[in-house]
């Protein structure tokens, strides 16, 4: 019968003494082994100690990914926050974005040329108390213009908002705050494609199409898609979402053209005075058979321009709004 050492663990015919290290096996008591040593060596610790290595592990990959994807999405969707409150507000804007405040009429000068003239429907005039009413219902609206502007005057455009601080450049496309921009769109070398007026309303989201089908797929329709949500309105400020939806027909990697969809998103707050623009939503040509059709339509119109087509200017859409009084 073969006994093991208890101290060097060799193993012998069973004997008192160890035949290798010569301790007395009947009497030798091996040495209690610490408590953080047998915690230690004890395997379901080890397996446990593992799987938590393994779970904070799991967590900070997880996390990681997570950054990755979101600086992914926002580069995607280029998302430009817009602030313009620490801005000095420049003069307000001319009287052409208060198109719909009425002015009142002149004073009669005489009370017996008011009764010579007889009373006509046409003739009914608006009190000067009166307008004062009415410019107190009047809400707030969204001004937009489409343009054509020069390469030079755009130029010019960059380095203001760029003096603002927010400015913001992508592969695809530009934006950013833009000071004094009545004087922008009334520039001389600004050519206004369309203007849109839209009375705002926290209620809902506005939006607006302009385009046509395609012809050689009449369920596509071809243009851009704008979007706005008004985030917040107060005296001075306007802060919401802007959204430029291109549905367009473009050259496809395999040749050929295909219809291809492209977002254009915005987070900005303008103030009075201040504006908001966006450059490089359009292609330089359509690709459409109708193209005729197309280009019949205000904002297209720029595609017919040579300097357009040759890079020379681009499309810029201008946003500033207009308070009642």
């Amino acid at each position: 019968m073969l006994i093991k050492c208890p101290r060097c663990g060799f193993q012998q015919p069973k004997d008192k003494y160890c035949a290798q290290c010569g301790v007395d096996m009947e009497s030798f008591k091996a040495p209690e082994v610490p408590f953080f040593k047998r915690f230690f060596n004890n395997v379901l610790v080890q397996l446990g100690l593992l799987l938590v290595v393994a779970s904070i592990l799991g967590v900070f990959i997880y996390q990681r990914g997570q950054e990755n994807i979101q600086q992914r999405v926002t580069y995607l969707k280029s998302s430009i926050q817009i602030n313009s409150s620490e801005l000095n507000p420049p003069p307000p804007p001319p009287p052409m974005v208060a198109q719909n405040t009425p002015t009142p009429p002149p004073p009669e000068t005489t009370e017996s040329a008011s009764k010579e003239a007889p009373t006509k429907a046409a003739d009914v005039k608006v009190t000067p108390k009166e307008t004062r009413g009415l410019a107190k219902t009047l809400a707030p609206h969204l001004i937009v213009y489409y343009a054509e502007v020069p390469r030079s005057v755009l130029a010019n455009i960059y380095e203001a908002s760029q003096a603002t601080g927010q400015f913001m450049s992508f592969k695809d496309y530009t934006a950013g705050i833009l000071p004094a921009v009545d004087k922008r769109v009334t520039n001389a070398n600004v050519k206004i494609l369309h203007r849109e007026d839209k009375p705002l309303d926290s209620s809902k989201t506005l939006q607006w199409f302009y385009g046509l089908k395609d012809r050689a797929n009449p369920s596509v329709e071809i243009g851009l898609t704008t979007f706005f949500e008004l985030n917040d309105l107060d005296s001075n400020n306007l802060r919401g979402n802007l959204e430029i939806q291109r549905t367009w027909r473009e050259p496809g990697a395999t040749g050929g053209f295909e219809i291809q969809r492209k977002s254009f998103p915005a987070i900005f707050e303008i103030g009075v005075g201040t504006g908001f623009f966006i450059s490089g939503v359009m292609p330089t040509q359509s690709f459409l058979e109708n193209d005729d059709e197309l280009t019949s339509i205000d904002i297209y119109k720029i595609l017919r321009s040579p300097q357009f087509r040759s890079g020379d200017s681009d499309f810029v859409i201008f946003i500033e709004f207009s308070k009642s009084n």
